[in-house]
């Protein structure tokens, strides 16, 4: 494509037609630019783009796109936002990717990952090539692609879109968080179907209410409608889903629900064992290989965005005993020795169904609870609250301590304690795992929230390796008295 031809597509025409290079590639890091590339200058958090033009076109940057003038040797593209721009620039390069598969993208709170993963393993198992990108990377035609967000940044989404066509994919599934649609990560998609899975207190260190926070998972539903998508999918039992149906007034809506009393177009009941499924007169009881109500509501959201492919509701049924839920939600360890379970939990309304669903008996539950640092604080003594009401006793650590003083971050947790519990804190997470152990091996049932399938640490402005499930089968083996002291 040559430069002008893009400066076009974003209405902004060069004036000089004397500088109109061909683009090889499109790059938001002036590190990865390459001969031919366009470079375009984004604001992020702690780095502005625009202070790495020059070395951009050092790294032979052909143009740069900018939010305002820069004084450079090549063509430079004014427009007003970069972020919304570089997803229409990437569609644009790759030729328009997302026009050429199904999309379904999956928001909420919590559920998205299981949401997605379900619905890409349900397109699947019914033999459509399926692609996912999510929390825990991207997949397909058994690739694996690492991503450093849940929603890769606009440029990273085409080009995996547009590598995921050339492999033959026809659907594929985006876990669409509430950053990646303030950021412009989902920009230039045509979206065919999206579903919402609940609202509940998070990330409201970034959204400055739960109102703004509602609107902006909204804004996928806006582009369901914008882009004349086929339907979205929305959860009967939460009030959140009027503002999402809202934004989408022209398209299908398909409801559903986790009881029989709840009105909805699909509902899908737990069983302990199996659930029920009940929609459009079709009523079958299946065998299922995961726990909770709340799986329930991410199956029939899953159901609910594949049943808009035309797959026949049969085909997606015969396919639910198949499913399993992705790493690190409610993951036991895969040890006889013990029973230690892995949640992603990192919200109240997340936390309170992970440990509803394991505090089924009398078994004594104990809980290692943390909560990240730089992150939302607001949140930190409901979620142990919530912890104290059900379990029999406390671990209280940290995860992603960032730049803050742990310290800090376990005051706030045991604020939230109550004074009947029991509960011990450990600064240094491991710790805190290897004294769960010790739990477990005395016949507690033991879960561990907060980083789920999440493999590192963030210390500072490092990631340092840390492993969950390693750690804890290690220091099984090591009470066990099978590996020597570390």
């Amino acid at each position: 494509m040559r430069t002008k031809r893009l400066s076009a597509i974003l209405g902004n025409e060069m004036d000089d037609i004397e500088l109109d290079p061909w683009v090889t590639g499109v790059e938001t890091d002036s590190r990865k630019v390459s001969s031919g590339n366009v470079f375009i200058c984004i604001r992020g958090y702690t780095v502005d783009g625009h202070k790495f033009a020059e070395d951009a076109v050092t790294n032979g940057a052909s143009a740069v796109i900018s939010e305002y003038p820069l004084d450079l040797d090549v063509p430079n593209v004014i427009v007003a936002d970069t972020k919304q721009t570089a997803g229409a620039v990437a569609s644009a390069f790759y030729d328009h990717p997302s026009h050429r598969m199904r999309i379904y993208g999956v928001t909420g709170t919590n559920g998205k990952t299981t949401t997605a993963t379900l619905t890409y393993d349900l397109l699947r198992l019914s033999g459509r090539r399926a692609g996912i990108v999510s929390t825990i990377g991207a997949r397909f035609h058994h690739q694996t692609i690492e991503t450093a967000n849940t929603t890769p940044e606009a440029v990273v989404l085409h080009r995996i879109l547009a590598e995921m066509i050339e492999a033959g994919v026809t659907d594929c599934i985006l876990e669409v968080s509430s950053h990646a649609l303030m950021e412009g990560r989902v920009a230039g998609i045509h979206f065919h179907a999206a579903a919402f899975t609940n609202l509940t207190h998070d990330h409201l260190d970034y959204h400055r209410s739960m109102d703004e926070y509602a609107r902006a998972k909204a804004r996928l539903f806006e582009q369901v409608e914008v882009t004349n998508g086929e339907a979205i999918v929305l959860n009967a039992e939460d009030p959140a889903s009027q503002i999402m149906a809202e934004f989408a007034p022209t398209r299908q809506t398909i409801m559903y629900s986790t009881s029989e009393e709840k009105k909805a177009d699909i509902q899908v009941i737990w069983l302990e064992d199996q659930v029920l499924v009940n929609m459009n007169e079709f009523k079958l009881e299946v065998p299922v290989r995961f726990m909770g109500a709340f799986n329930a509501a991410n199956l029939a959201a899953a159901i609910g965005l594949v049943s808009t492919s035309d797959m026949a509701l049969r085909t997606i049924v015969s396919n639910v005993p198949g499913l399993t839920l992705p790493k690190g939600r409610l993951e036991r360890l895969d040890t006889e020795d013990a029973e230690i379970y892995i949640d992603y939990a990192h919200t109240p309304d997340g936390l309170e169904k992970c440990l509803s669903t394991l505090k089924q008996d009398d078994r004594a539950l104990v809980v290692v609870l943390s909560a990240a640092g730089d992150r939302d604080p607001s949140k930190r003594q409901e979620m142990a609250r919530i912890a104290s009401h059900y379990s029999n006793e406390l671990i209280v650590t940290v995860h992603d301590v960032r730049m803050e003083d742990p310290k800090r971050i376990i005051q706030d947790l045991v604020k939230g304690v109550q004074p009947t519990t029991n509960y011990v804190t450990f600064e240094a997470r491991k710790d805190a795992l290897r004294h769960a152990v010790m739990q477990a091996l005395e016949g507690k049932r033991v879960v561990v929230v907060g980083k789920g399938h999440d493999h590192v640490e963030r210390i500072g402005r490092q990631s340092v390796p840390f492993n969950e499930s390693d750690i804890l089968l290690k220091e099984l083996k090591r009470r066990k008295g099978q590996e020597p002291a570390v």
